[in-house]
């Protein structure tokens, strides 16, 4: 989406800024769109620029994005020294393409996003692109522009499909299986990696499931056997000699306990053999060895693939996710409640398994965390700003949010004037999400509060900062937000909170319409049959 309209970017040079995030949800093609730019700036005879892509999921503590840079320079037989890179930075002959910052380990997000904006702000020339899925660090800094991917639309599903490799005959019955179905599927398919998942399924069951969790279920069942069912009286064999009920429940367990452990999409093979191993303590059925059952997941099901010699990964994060979800929907109601209240503390990892459990598990998410979050979220903080004073209301905003103020700096086409190059640091709280972020809400009051531009005097006066020097080849220096709203009033943070309050009586509102239609179910049991009379 550009400037709130939909349009065609198919080149870099059709890029509106040299800093742009690509943000986009699940399965909506963000790493796919930025690899289709870096192929087409090649092919063309009008490229301007080298694209240099990083998968940030494989950046790691001894591994930064500047060495990663090195080693993808090395991979074009390219020897690069830092003189080297800071020329060819400056050249305005690179475009440096970061895919996935969302995968980035927890550790390594801070670090790399002061990084990449570092990169931004020092060389002007070079053309940043980074994907992320909404709501990341990343989408803080205020240097850069946010392009949204647009919603694939049913006007889009014929072309797509094509793409896909269906023939004319079964894309339109397709289409009007989806039209038809009575299902939310239909209302679901706004990313082309549902669609795709959507026609797997319909090829090997020639309907679409009529509900969201049983299309799920379906899935795990197709990869196993979508050529099978076109032929008679054939099962495909395990390698590890499991049921395909009992592999879908251990394969629940395993990409549950892979996020418990805190690992990503990608493992080692050393991490897949710890995952394996504490995944068969939770399921029941499923005795069998690491190794085989590797093969189903990667050579049968390909739900993970074999990426290089000691590595393994998921085909799609959404699937881990999905998974782990399903484990979680399978546990009695005692164990869930467990689970709930530990993500209660915690739930930086699970966001998006909470998403899929709203879908599939909608009574117990609603009633054992939506519930309880909006309680804690009154009763913890809401609660304090209600009559607060200005001293108060920055006390607290101290205790929840303690990095959280502005980066100032130089403003790039006048040195006596200073402006706000970013917004943090900030570490989203547990079960925030759900409403929308308080964070952003401060962020975006803090925006309102300081009238920038402002004099390069009156900051280094007010504040005992020097933007000259601190800031100006870096993100800039740092002034808490709670000396921020002592100098220009807590006005639009206080407003920030009574947003914050009526997203959070939205929610409340529906958690509890869903616990109620689950408790009226209880009635059916009062209601006895009548007497007949003979």
């Amino acid at each position: 989406m550009l400037d709130d309209r939909p349009s065609f970017i198919r080149r870099l040079a059709d890029l509106p800024s040299n800093a742009i995030i690509i943000e986009g949800i699940v399965g909506q093609g963000k790493s796919v769109f930025l690899r289709s730019l870096a192929v087409e700036e090649i092919r063309s005879n009008e490229a301007k620029r080298l694209p240099i892509l990083i998968e940030l999921k494989d950046l790691n503590a001894k591994s930064d994005l500047r060495q990663a840079l090195f080693k993808q320079f090395e991979s074009y037989d390219v020897d690069v020294e830092d003189d080297t890179l800071n020329y060819l930075f400056r050249s305005g002959r690179l475009a440096l393409l970061l895919d996935g910052f969302d995968e980035l380990e927890e550790s390594l997000v801070k670090s790399t996003y002061l990084e990449i904006e570092y990169l931004v702000l020092r060389y002007p020339e070079l053309l940043v692109v980074v994907t992320s899925r909404p709501g990341r660090e990343i989408q803080k800094s205020s240097a850069f522009r946010l392009l949204q991917i647009a919603k694939l639309t049913s006007s889009e599903f014929g072309a797509f499909l094509g793409k896909l490799g269906v023939d004319a005959t079964k894309s339109l019955a397709l289409r009007q299986a989806i039209k038809n179905s009575p299902s939310k599927i239909s209302s679901l398919i706004s990313t082309p990696l549902m669609l795709t998942l959507v026609v797997i399924v319909y090829q090997a069951e020639a309907q679409i499931p009529e509900t969201l969790p049983e299309f799920f279920n379906r899935l795990f069942q197709v990869v196993f056997s979508r050529h099978d069912h076109l032929k008679a009286a054939f099962n495909r064999k395990h390698h590890s000699g499991l049921s395909e009920r009992a592999l879908q429940e251990l394969f629940e367990a395993f990409c549950f306990m892979n996020l418990q452990l805190g690992y990503g999409r990608t493992l080692t093979l050393a991490q897949f053999n710890e995952v394996f191993d504490l995944a068969q303590d939770y399921s029941e059925n499923g005795r069998c060895e690491a190794e085989k059952f590797q093969q189903d997941i990667t050579q049968v099901a390909c739900l993970m693939l074999e990426d290089g010699i000691d590595s393994i990964t998921f085909l799609h994060k959404s699937i881990l996710e999905y998974f782990a979800a399903a484990f979680v929907r399978r546990l009695s109601d005692e164990n869930a409640q467990l689970f709930y209240d530990s993500v209660m503390s915690e739930s930086g990892s699970w966001v998006e398994v909470l998403t899929f459990l709203k879908a599939i598990d909608p009574f117990r998410h609603a009633q054992y965390y939506v519930l309880p979050v909006v309680e804690r979220e009154r009763s913890e903080i809401l609660a304090r700003v209600e009559g607060s004073s200005d001293r108060d209301l920055i006390e607290l905003l101290a205790n929840i949010y303690p990095d959280l103020g502005a980066y100032f700096r130089l403003k790039p086409d006048d040195d006596t004037k200073v402006v706000i190059g970013a917004y943090g640091s900030f570490y989203e709280r547990s079960g925030e999400h759900l409403g929308g972020g308080l964070g952003f809400l401060i962020m975006d009051a803090l925006g309102e509060t300081v009238p920038t531009p402002l004099e390069l005097d009156e900051v280094r006066t007010t504040f005992g900062v020097d933007p000259s020097i601190s800031g100006k080849s870096q993100h800039g220096v740092h002034v808490l937000g709670g000396r921020l709203l002592h100098v220009y009033g807590t006005k639009a943070v206080r407003s920030a909170f009574g947003m914050y309050e009526t997203r959070l009586r939205s929610l409340e509102t529906e958690a509890r319409a869903i616990v109620q239609r689950e408790e009226k179910k209880k009635l059916i049991f009062s209601r006895k049959p009548k007497s007949v009379q003979h």
